[in-house]
């Protein structure tokens, strides 16, 4: 399932560019930007329940990439504005020396749409990049850990998460090490600027690997689904697969939150007489809702808490027990109401996905769930969008889409070739700049990186580590999932922002241009991998061709038909349950179909689903 917060920030960028093209001013959109920022947070979190320190941080995490989008293509026509700049002085001062027709030769550099002075942009980039990085790499993994430790005191918590989090800072602290032994061998002086980029190179490249991953994936997976939601019956099929996977996790999830739950109670039970340990598993227990305790245990019945005398009092009032048990707790509740936000949300979209199915067949769209959004919007409109007009435009965006891809994948594999130019990307974006459309050159720019940070970041957002991480649009996802996902967006948003530049030959120890040597502000602050020749070498020439790799590999789904072929259970759209291959014979018709939605609907009202 594409993450609902990837498609809610695309959206967010194309407004706020939109926004500050026409206007020119940086109050408007960054003001826009909050509230936006304040939308998604109480769209995927409960500012009500959560911590305030937990929803600021994620505010901020995501505040500070947000801004980095936005601001970069900016940052492209103020340095294509700089280049035209010393063009001109550069003619001037030839022509000024010459006579004849080339002495007459003279043209005017137009300021772009909110230019702003290059000093001024490069304290912002300062801001905004040493704080997304004190954010991702100290902040954010030390609130995770505080936020999942079992401890019952703030300074057990934070002592908690600082020894969860000792062999991660220690595993890179050696890296760096390394990396300054290594450039010292390579005759690198070493001063405060040459640290600075080797702690940066060191960052974007860990951010540049993963991004190897997540858009060998995305760049494929993103416009083939599209075109696979055009596609009749492909949508509802893949939900009653995710429905049928889905049934076994939720089962899973509700026992072992009866369990958790059993053995809280029975500890509370065996520490009556010691007011320390009763106080501790008072609070383990208040954890657990009563709601769903009442629907885990309706009856209440002996059967039901057998168990509850057979805690060791002993055991009960060690500390490190209990605060393992008030770990698994709170890990236990949060791996629950995922699993039920998730069922809920397959059930929705499967009841809907049926009444739209039916709808083709009677000429008539009665949906059994109807958003207020949908509630306001007439029947006949409704009808028109989801039962005619969404497959064919899904199919025409899939295609879009598709040529984006291709257009990129052409300019990764070619933006080291600098004579002649033959990357799509630095073509079309200097052709632009240099006919003074800076406006174009602000959207076109604007518009790759969009699309780029959007399959990274769906790809991101949809990894199977539901037990660790999962984004709830339903406002249920916790504490950790918040702060994670600020934290790779933080992360990653950098390295996503020098590959475009790298693309569109704005890095000049990439295009070796001698003569328009201006670099972006942006460039300028992160400094160049070259300086470390290992990195340089990796970075300019293999990781474009892994990238294309992936690619392949994602798009013949050979790491799906592997795991499919030794029985791990996969969605594959050439089974016989979803599409019959074409150079096969038909199978014979199933006598049940894959999921008796009447059933469903039944035993989801009775609750017992």
């Amino acid at each position: 399932m594409r993450s609902l917060l990837a498609l809610d920030s695309c959206r967010s960028y194309s407004f706020l560019q939109h926004d500050r093209l026409s206007k020119g001013s940086s109050r408007g959109p960054t003001l826009k930007l909050s509230t936006i920022e304040c939308y998604l947070l109480n769209k995927y979190g409960n500012w009500r329940k959560q911590s305030i320190v937990v929803s600021g941080a994620t505010f901020l995490g995501w505040y500070m990439s947000f801004i980095i989008i936005c601001v970069l293509p900016l940052d492209v026509v103020i340095t294509f504005y700089n280049r035209c700049q010393l063009e001109k002085e550069r003619i001037s001062n030839t022509t000024s020396s010459s006579t004849g027709p080339a002495a007459n030769i003279s043209f005017e550099c137009e300021p772009p749409t909110g230019y702003v002075p290059d000093d001024f942009l490069l304290s912002l980039w300062r801001i905004v990049y040493w704080t997304a990085q004190l954010m991702t790499w100290l902040i954010l993994p030390l609130m995770q850990s505080y936020s999942t430790a079992g401890d019952f005191t703030s300074l057990g918590r934070m002592k908690t998460a600082l020894v969860n989090n000792a062999i991660y800072y220690g595993v890179y602290l050696i890296i760096f090490v390394l990396l300054v032994i290594y450039a010292v061998f390579k005759g690198i002086v070493i001063n405060t600027e040459h640290l600075k980029v080797i702690l940066v190179s060191a960052s974007n490249t860990w951010g540049l690997l993963l991004l190897v991953g997540l858009l060998g994936y995305g760049l494929v997976e993103v416009p083939r689904q599209l075109w696979y939601t055009g596609r009749r019956d492909y949508r509802l099929n893949k939900v009653y697969f995710k429905l049928d996977q889905k049934v076994q996790e939720k089962n899973d999830a509700e026992d072992a939150y009866r369990d958790a739950f059993k053995e809280a109670r029975s500890v509370l039970n065996a520490v009556k007489n010691d007011h320390s340990a009763r106080s501790k598993a008072q609070m383990i227990v208040s954890k657990f809702d009563e709601s769903i305790v009442g629907q885990l245990f309706p009856s209440r019945s002996g059967a039901d808490f057998a168990t509850l005398t057979d805690a060791d009092p002993i055991l009960c009032t060690d500390d490190k027990y209990l605060i393992r048990l008030h770990q698994r707790s709170i890990e236990v509740i949060q791996m629950h109401n995922r699993a039920n936000s998730q069922w809920k949300t397959l059930m929705d979209e499967a009841m809907f996905d049926e009444d739209i199915q039916q709808a083709t067949l009677t000429g008539q769209l009665i949906t059994t769930y109807i958003s207020s959004w949908d509630a306001v919007i007439p029947s006949s409109v409704r009808y028109s969008w989801h039962v005619i007009l969404s497959r064919p435009i899904a199919k025409i965006f899939g295609v879009l889409f598709a040529s984006m891809t291709v257009f990129i994948l052409i300019s990764e594999c070619t933006f080291f070739i600098v004579d002649p130019t033959i990357s799509p990307a630095a073509i079309l974006l200097q052709a632009s700049a240099h006919k003074f459309h800076y406006t174009s050159t602000q959207l076109v720019s604007f518009a790759l990186l969009t699309y780029i940070c959007c399959c990274a970041y769906s790809t991101l957002f949809r990894l199977r580590i539901y037990k660790y991480y999962y984004l709830d649009s339903h406002g249920l996802t916790d504490d950790n999932s918040l702060l994670f996902s600020a934290a790779l967006l933080c992360r990653l948003t950098p390295p996503i922002c020098l590959n475009l530049l790298g693309l569109i030959h704005l890095d000049s120890h990439i295009s070796h241009e001698k003569n328009h040597g201006v670099e972006t502000q942006f460039t300028k602050l992160m400094g160049h991998l070259d300086l470390l020749p290992i990195l340089a070498k990796g970075i300019n020439i293999y990781l474009p061709f892994l990238i294309l790799l992936f690619c392949a590999l994602t798009y013949y789904k050979l790491g799906t038909r592997l795991l499919h072929a030794i029985g791990m259970d996969q969605f594959m759209d050439s089974d016989d349950v979803t599409m019959v291959s074409p150079l096969l014979p038909p199978p014979p018709p199933s006598p049940l179909p894959l999921y008796d939605l009447s059933l469903i609907r039944m035993l989801s009202q009775q609750g017992k689903l």
